[in-house]
């Protein structure tokens, strides 16, 4: 007789309340729960509101919350810790400071609890220790500071989702639902994880290829580049030219060119053809276009064009790209 297939046992989720956390990704998360648990159906993942203590819990410009269980009592298999708003990435100090208590209480859970993390929520994580050793990502613009006060952590700014076993962490301040999609999408059936996408009107994510991550526009913290990477986006990629660009936003191609070097690493015409090759990578994994539309909507001067430099920057022609990613 066949060996019965058993049913998983139900994940334990405690969301973590601290003061000055951001709610907003905290709820998103549990009308994802809800959705799957509908959908499934059976308790696919039970959720828990837990803090340090259950003491009332003041969030960053939201409601006030009352955890409903200490963090060390409530027996969870994974815990989510939400993102906090950093003004600054020069002095993390003080929000470290601050951030003790969840710092500790992270470090005290047993080596078998899974933590999970996204955006700058990731900081208290890496103070914890828990990160030693192992790859992980965290807000793009936090990269250098992280870099400098972590050094044993294998960051990944490159990658919008990463995987560590033990702890998994996303980028961006709405880096829960590429979170929450990878780890509902392992204990879901294709179709019931299909329709729970379709439900929510979830994003599809992909795997960005390295040479193709890079600051969005929420990362960066230079207004100027803002209104480049936008004007770069809406311009034809044939047409991009450091000068024009300059004239735009009304300064010289010498400052344009060491704002874009200070705050990525690059060369402007790199960033900007980074930025058009983006584009490309994300029609790519987000539509069925052929190709030539997309050289054409994106302002290529040629399809040829598009495949050639392309592959000079992933290694890989679009359509491999697509086959591989989308």
């Amino acid at each position: 007789m066949p060996p019965t297939k058993t049913t998983p046992k139900p994940l334990r989720l405690a969301l973590l309340l601290y003061p000055g956390c951001m709610p907003a990704g905290l709820f998103a998360v549990a009308d994802m729960v809800r959705a799957a648990n509908l959908r499934a159906p059976r308790l696919v993942c039970e959720l828990v509101w837990a803090g340090v203590d259950t003491a009332p819990v003041a969030t960053w410009q939201g409601p006030t919350l009352v955890p409903s269980i200490s963090l060390d009592r409530a027996q969870a298999d994974a815990v989510l810790v939400p993102g906090l708003w950093l003004a600054t990435a020069s002095d993390l100090d003080a929000p470290l400071q601050q951030l003790e208590p969840v710092t500790r209480a992270l470090r005290n859970l047993p080596s078998s609890t899974r933590i999970w993390s996204y955006c700058a929520g990731v900081l208290p994580l890496a103070a914890s220790g828990r990160l030693q050793g192992v790859p992980a990502t965290a807000t793009w613009w936090l990269r250098e500071a992280l870099q400098a006060r972590f050094k044993q952590v294998q960051w990944r700014f490159d990658e919008s989702v990463v995987d560590g076993g033990k702890v998994l962490t996303a980028a961006g301040a709405h880096g829960h639902v590429p979170l929450m999609s990878h780890a509902l999408a392992e204990r879901l059936r294709p179709e019931e994880w299909r329709d729970v996408q379709q439900l929510l009107m979830l994003p599809r994510p992909h795997r960005m290829h390295p040479t193709l991550g890079g600051p969005e526009l929420m990362s960066l913290t230079d207004e100027m580049l803002r209104r480049a990477l936008l004007i770069v986006q809406r311009s034809p990629a044939a047409e991009l030219r450091l000068p024009q660009l300059a004239e735009q936003l009304h300064v010289s191609s010498r400052t344009l060119a060491r704002r874009v070097a200070a705050q990525t690493g690059m060369a402007a015409a790199q960033w900007m053809r980074r930025i058009k090759l983006r584009q490309v990578a994300d029609a790519l994994c987000e539509s069925r276009q052929p190709l030539k539309r997309i050289a054409e909507e994106l302002g290529f001067a040629s399809e040829a064009g598009l495949i050639r430099a392309f592959r000079q920057a992933t290694g890989m022609t679009p359509i491999a790209y697509r086959m591989a990613h989308a």
